[in-house]
């Protein structure tokens, strides 16, 4: 009875100690890669998830992608998943998010194509704004069903805690935009004289 329950104690301090998958972006854009989407630029996003500690690899997460009002009034060009052929891009809705994406990969032994970076590269995505007005756009993944890792290469799997940081960047104003923010500023500074 006591060995029992001493298996059980272990079996939970395992689970509790598993791990942290955090999912973060990086910004860049089609022009000078700086992140700040210039007149005619596109922004690019990448998503990565890093497995801390790490493990045999990334084995899966189910999640949506969305954003803020900016990100709706702009034009999603492409999105994709970078893991092998079992995954799903996920299908566009409104405002621009992207739905039931599905980032999964078979286990070493299975599959001759496993992806065993930490971080793991699992989505990339390409937009452009409507209007290059000078704004901040903000967005990334929600919703994810779980955050599970290999922990050997037969496919035993663990689920992380998950970790989701989303992304932020911002759309430079056009240059006629700056001129007649200027023009105001000195239309403005004159009247207070």
């Amino acid at each position: 009875m006591k060995t029992t329950a001493l298996i059980v104690v272990a079996g939970i301090a395992a689970v509790a100690s598993a791990g942290d998958m955090n999912i973060y972006w990086t910004v860049g854009d089609t022009g000078n890669n700086d992140g700040v989407i210039d007149a005619g630029e596109s922004a690019v996003l990448n998503m990565y998830a890093e497995m801390v500690p790490g493990a045999t690899g990334f084995a899966g997460s189910i999640y949506n992608i969305g954003g803020d009002a900016e990100w709706a009034a702009g034009n999603l060009d492409s999105y994709n998943n970078l893991l092998d052929a079992l995954t799903n891009d996920g299908t566009a809705g409104a405002n621009n998010s992207v739905n039931s994406i599905e980032s999964f990969q078979l286990p070493p032994l299975f599959n001759p194509n496993f992806d065993a970076s930490n971080p793991v590269h699992l989505y990339s995505m390409q937009w452009t704004p409507n209007s290059y007005a000078g704004q901040t756009v903000t967005g990334g993944s929600n919703g994810h069903l779980n955050f599970d890792v290999y922990t050997d290469t037969f496919g035993t799997s663990v689920g992380y805690t998950g970790n989701v940081t989303g992304f932020r960047f911002t759309v430079a104003p056009a240059p006629a935009s700056m001129a007649l923010l200027g023009l105001g500023g000195l239309v403005a500074g004159r009247r207070r004289r």
